[in-house]
């Protein structure tokens, strides 16, 4: 079992490494402007490397904080917002979100289980290195919440690094930057009562599961 100070250490590792991206190219771009060479195709990508680094930090303070929007106010996620989240997250990406509506979902789910499901779905686009769906359904069903997310496309491979870190017993050592992320989602699905499966046996699909107990399901 990884000690907090690791696992802290880790995870900021692993937020600053997905934000350093677009953050850089946004001072690339005042750099720029602040020599008078600014042109429409450099404030288009100040633009738009300002915006995604706005996404990327509000689905990281719902996913890996331990609160914030709604959720901190009344203990539930809306899919609502979650979706919004995670569509506005995976813009301009390589992998398209589809979360169809269900009649069987549930309108909330307990924030912790939300953080699951949007940590389930990020490890999903993770799957798909030439791009394709990312489907995402939820159930309340008798035994619980029931998460289901899919990363279908060409050459889709869990990795696995992910794999040893959604062991629950991975040692310490196995934990880097590129994994911790799955480690976390599966410390938090196990403190809700649920644990994330996963299956590999169709060709170019990934499936990520996980069923919560009623008393942790999703709010009607």
């Amino acid at each position: 079992m990884t000690t907090d100070i690791r696992l802290a250490q880790l995870l900021c590792s692993r937020l600053c490494h997905d934000l350093v991206g677009p953050a850089g190219a946004v001072n690339a771009g005042l750099e720029l402007a602040e020599g008078g060479d600014m042109d429409d195709d450099a404030l288009d990508l100040v633009t738009s490397s300002a915006a995604e680094v706005t996404r990327r930090l509000a689905f990281f303070r719902i996913a890996f904080g331990a609160a914030g929007g709604k959720a901190s106010a009344v203990g539930t996620l809306s899919l609502n917002e979650a979706r919004e989240l995670v569509g506005e997250m995976l813009a301009g990406g390589k992998a398209v979100l589809e979360w169809p509506e269900s009649s069987h979902a549930p309108d909330s789910l307990p924030a912790g289980v939300g953080k699951v499901l949007l940590l389930m779905i990020l490890l999903a686009a993770e799957c798909l290195p030439r791009g394709g769906p990312v489907t995402v359904h939820t159930a309340a069903l008798p035994e619980g919440a029931g998460l289901a997310v899919s990363a279908k496309g060409v050459g889709a491979v869990l990795k696995a690094d992910l794999v040893a870190a959604l062991d629950p017993d991975v040692r310490e050592t196995a934990l880097n930057a590129r994994n911790v992320h799955a480690y976390f989602a599966q410390v938090l699905a196990r403190a809700e009562g649920g644990r994330i499966e996963t299956s590999d046996e169709d060709e170019d699909e990934i499936r990520f599961m996980a069923l919560f107990p009623q008393e942790k399901g999703g709010q009607g």
